[in-house]
This record gives C-alpha cells, sequence and structure tokens, in this order.
C-alpha cells in the first residue's frame, strides 16, 4: 500500500512540476518570442503651419497580462525625413495604446511638447525639439 501511495505522490508531483514549467514557459514566450516590436500606427498628428507632423505607435502588443505598453513618438519634417524618435511606456493595466493616451499636443516655436495620459500614471510630458536643415 505505501508503494502505491508514494508512485501516486510522485506522480502527481511530476505532473505539477510540468503544469508550472509550461505555464512559465508559455508565458517567457508570449512576453517575448511572440511580442514582435512592429509598430501600428495609432494617429498622426500635423503642426498648424503644416511644416512638422508627428506619429502616434503602438510596439508590439502590451506586455501580458497586465503590463506596460512600449509607444514611439515619430517627428518628420514636411518631406517625411524623421526629425526624432522618442520611445516611452504607457502604464495602462495591459491596454492596447489609442488616441485617449494624448492628452495634449502643443506646437512651440522650437518643439512639440506632448503630454500623455494613462490610468495607472501620472501624466507625462515629452518634448521633442526641432532640428531645421
Amino acid at each position: 500500500m505505501r508503494k502505491i501511495v508514494r508512485t501516486v505522490l510522485i506522480i502527481a508531483a511530476a505532473v505539477m512540476a510540468f503544469i508550472i514549467g509550461a505555464s512559465l514557459l508559455i508565458g517567457a514566450l508570449w512576453n517575448g518570442t511572440f511580442n514582435f516590436l512592429h509598430p501600428k500606427e495609432i494617429e498622426t498628428y500635423h503642426s498648424p503651419n503644416g511644416e512638422y507632423r508627428l506619429v502616434f505607435e503602438q510596439m508590439g502588443d502590451p506586455q501580458w497580462p497586465f503590463g506596460p505598453t512600449d509607444i514611439r513618438l515619430t517627428l518628420q519634417n514636411s518631406s517625411g525625413k524623421t526629425v526624432e524618435r522618442v520611445s516611452a511606456q504607457l502604464l495602462d493595466d495591459g491596454v492596447s495604446a489609442s488616441e485617449r493616451n494624448v492628452k495634449s499636443i502643443t506646437w512651440n516655436e522650437d518643439a512639440v511638447v506632448v503630454i500623455l495620459s494613462a490610468s495607472e500614471m501620472e501624466d507625462k510630458s515629452i518634448s521633442i525639439a526641432y532640428r531645421k536643415s
């Protein structure tokens, strides 16, 4: 009888170890291997004078299950040349980025100032200077 109980306990422990190991592997693959950082354009904003545009993109998927969302702001001039790229993260409970995350955009004389907003972070100000060439 002891041998049967011991065998059942060994099998149960092996099954539990397999389940835990498989869960950890799937979680690691989901956050790393399957989280391709292909940009997904959310919105494009144009300066009042038409000289610049600001492209708001989400990079890949939010980290699973409730992690940050990687985003990128790309400032381009009127000919489409990239002036500057700024990467940031939104802490929004694993939700994808959307237009609602851009609280305001101010086109100043020397820079554009973007205020990012999300549910799990204080508003974040990002300033991107124009480099006239």
